[in-house]
């Protein structure tokens, strides 16, 4: 008997009032933090095995700075000519606010599910 295994990958971060932030990933795009990746660990997706420990990465998002976490429907937008959106146009479109992105996506071609979400640190996150 075959059976069906389902999956799912997800980012996790935890962003403090003082502008620090955990990233944990399974297997999702990095986030982004004015546009540039935040390097994690390749992990496994959610439910494909019980093992799997999460590395955490740490680091500080600063007053003015955007963080920016996004699905795969950006940078897999394709267009007529099937060109792919890729990673390196999507980290230049991440220094945009998240409605722009998905705009630009949908725009270049995109077909799939499209999620953006975009937090900017401000002095009254910090203070």
């Amino acid at each position: 008997m075959q059976s069906e295994m389902g999956f799912t990958t997800a980012c996790c971060v935890r962003l403090q009032r003082n502008g620090t932030y955990t990233v944990a990933n399974a297997g999702h795009l990095c986030p982004y933090v004015d546009g540039a990746e935040i390097p994690t660990a390749p992990q496994l997706p959610l439910g494909l095995s019980s093992a799997v420990e999460y590395a955490q990465v740490s680091g500080h998002l600063p007053a003015g700075k955007k963080l920016v976490l996004l699905s795969d429907g950006v940078v897999e937008a394709r267009s007529a000519k099937g060109e792919l959106y890729g990673f390196e146009r999507t980290a230049i479109l991440t220094l945009m606010p998240a409605q722009a992105i998905a705009d630009e996506a949908k725009r270049f071609g995109q077909e799939d599910d499209i999620t953006v979400l975009s937090i900017a640190a401000t002095t009254s996150l910090l203070g």
